[in-house]
């Protein structure tokens, strides 16, 4: 096997890695398994492709819990009357919260080209 071929391999092993790893976590992980697939190194244009199609959902889905757990963090300083309930920042919960179901479905939406991508280096790298 030439050098690139098996480094090209090895890339394709830890975008695989890193996307299924992100999928495996729970929420409040989610966001540094987000980063450790957007600093997964690639060279190979079908790694690249499959590790951006893989960031796409999981970056909508970090920003989306994200936006959820300020929601709940707003809320939560409602009920301790640390946030009063007329604030500008109250009235925009339910905005944010409508914001981060639509990146939770964008997110969503995006699996399946992640999955074609992911399956595709699988096929193309013997991988498993």
């Amino acid at each position: 096997m030439f050098a690139g071929c098996a480094n090209d391999r090895t890339e394709a092993a830890q975008v695989v890695e890193a996307a299924m790893r992100f999928r495996r976590a729970d929420n409040r992980d989610k966001p540094a398994m987000a980063d450790a697939l957007r600093t997964t190194r690639c060279t190979a244009a079908d790694v690249c492709r499959a590790r951006d199609a893989c960031l796409a959902s999981a970056a909508a889905t970090e920003k989306a819990l994200q936006m959820k757990n300020e929601v709940e963090k707003g809320l939560s300083a409602i009920e301790r009357g640390t946030l009063a309930r007329d604030s500008a920042e109250a009235n925009a919960l339910p905005q944010k919260l409508d914001d981060a179901e639509n990146l939770l479905k964008q997110g969503f939406e995006l699996l399946p080209a992640c999955d074609d991508e992911i399956m595709a280096l699988k096929r193309t790298y013997g991988l498993r």
